[in-house]
């Protein structure tokens, strides 16, 4: 019997997931850190030094996987898990979408799951891009102006929330049905 260990289809899945997905992921936590950590004390001068050049350019960096990861997912991906399968085919294995709406248990994996997969993930990647325009934008006043650090913080806030929560939908559904 010859197993195949990787399918072309599954190391797409994992790069998009797993490299991509992460990456944004991480990049964004990074830059929230780093927002939060470096703001000036109270009474202290704030400075726009290289640390605002390089949160601006993470953020930049991290916008830019964030849209790459979207766009594999809705591209890439996503087409795949979609598949119809034949007329009176029983084993569902090669196509997710079906796999999943076959078992009363798992239904809510495509209606509830992949519906927030499909467009949170859009609203994500808007949100880190505005966030890092306002990096870039403002980085010599970022550090020394609270309310545009926190409306970038915010942004940052709910991506890191949306894409978290995308990504635990991902793994949910990777696992009961995987892109072999």
């Amino acid at each position: 019997m010859d197993v195949e260990l990787f399918s072309g289809r599954s190391i797409l899945t994992m790069v998009h997931g797993i490299v991509l997905g992460g990456g944004a992921l991480v990049g964004i936590a990074v830059a929230l850190f780093g927002m939060v950590a470096l703001r000036p004390a109270d009474g202290a001068e704030p400075s726009a030094g290289p640390q605002a050049r390089n949160l601006a350019w993470l953020l930049i960096a991290t916008a830019v996987v964030l849209w790459l990861t979207v766009i594999a997912g809705t591209y890439v991906s996503f087409p795949p898990y979609r598949a119809t399968p034949p007329e009176g085919l029983t084993d569902l294995s090669d196509f997710p979408r079906s796999l999943i709406q076959s078992n009363p248990d798992t239904r809510w994996l495509h209606s509830f799951a992949m519906e927030i997969k499909e467009h949170m993930p859009w609203i994500a990647a808007m949100l880190v891009t505005a966030a890092a325009f306002i990096t870039a934008r403002y980085r010599t006043q970022l550090f020394g102006d609270a309310s545009l650090r926190r409306a970038a913080a915010v942004l940052l806030a709910i991506s890191l929330a949306l894409v978290a929560g995308v990504s635990l939908l991902g793994v949910f559904i990777n696992k009961v049905a995987p892109l072999d």
